[in-house]
């Protein structure tokens, strides 16, 4: 999320620390851009005689979670409360690069590179925030989760395989945007479950969330990747191929089915909407030539393209 690169911030904003009136300016700037999109906490800049402090911040909504692609330099506030910014959340600060520094009444908590911290945000906490913190949050509500029993937080290590794959699923949801659909929204509870308890990715109850993590990747992200295979997928989500393999194991395809018919399915989509021709269509779905679509095609729906095509026009007609 460096400078430069081109992509849309919901909020992006630099405040000089010599500005006598920088903490008016940091939030008043933040309304303006992000509206109510993205609540400001109450922030507090520190003063320094040269330099600029700078947010920016990318949002995804999945229904009724929220992902946030968060850069922040040193900055603190207060957050939390039932009244309080965001409400009664479960809110998870996965740090990518700096370090956060968390206080609530019975507890302190620094978080750096490498660490997550999932904290209840019904409860009251200041925060401390270091120059160049990047962080992924999720934030979800709080009637879905369960710490465990008199916990108003827990730390979490990113290298488990667990977190390896909540963050990856994350990742390609801000990528993605706001068109990603309930599928992703469940999955990124399931994986988040997940890693509250710890399971690793070869115990089975976390298969049916790779499974859809996988189907998302697939979906909307690698379809038109001619490269797409079940390695790139098992690495975008940072799993083991192996493992990627046993968890298809009990579905209906398996990876690479469920690729084909996804390619499927759109050739007879766009044998109904658009002119291209058979082979036009087999090379941008990535077969290896015309022949290869037309069988795979007759195998799953028991007539040729060109046949289906001149029924579909008929039926138009």
């Amino acid at each position: 999320m460096g400078e430069g690169d081109g992509q849309r911030f919901d909020v992006d904003i630099n405040v000089a620390y010599a500005d006598e009136n920088r903490n008016h300016v940091l939030l008043d700037e933040w309304r303006r851009q992000a509206g109510e999109i993205v609540p400001p906490p109450p922030l507090r800049l520190p003063r320094h005689g040269e330099g600029s402090y700078a947010v920016r911040i990318r949002r995804t909504m999945l229904h009724d979670l929220v992902v946030e692609d968060q850069y922040s330099d040193a900055v603190a506030g207060s957050t939390g409360g039932t009244d309080g910014h965001l409400g009664d959340r479960v809110v998870s600060h996965f740090t990518l690069g700096g370090q956060w520094l968390f206080r609530s009444a019975r507890r302190t908590a620094a978080v750096g590179r490498g660490s997550a911290y999932i904290r209840r945000n019904d409860e009251p906490w200041d925060f401390e925030v270091s120059r160049g913190t990047r962080a992924l949050m999720l934030h979800i509500p709080i009637e879905e989760v369960r710490l465990r029993s008199g916990r108003e937080a827990e730390p979490v290590q990113q290298d488990s395989p667990a977190a390896r794959l909540l963050l990856a699923h994350l990742r390609a949801c801000i990528e993605i945007g706001d068109v990603v659909g309930i599928t992703a929204r469940n999955a990124t509870l399931e994986l988040f479950r997940g890693v509250l308890a710890d399971h690793v990715i070869d115990d089975e109850p976390m298969y049916a969330a790779l499974v859809r993590a996988a189907r998302q990747c697939i979906d909307e992200r690698l379809l038109t990747d001619p490269d797409l295979h079940p390695a790139s997928i098992a690495g975008l989500l940072h799993v083991s191929l192996r493992t990627l393999h046993r968890a298809f194991a009990a579905e209906e395809t398996s990876v690479m089915g469920y690729v084909r018919e996804r390619r499927l399915a759109l050739v007879d989509r766009e044998l109904a909407s658009t002119s291209w021709t058979v082979s036009e269509l087999a090379a941008r779905w990535h077969f290896s030539d015309e022949s290869h679509l037309i069988r795979a095609f007759r195998q799953r729906f028991g007539e040729t393209p060109a046949g289906r095509r001149a029924r579909s026009r008929r039926a138009g007609s």
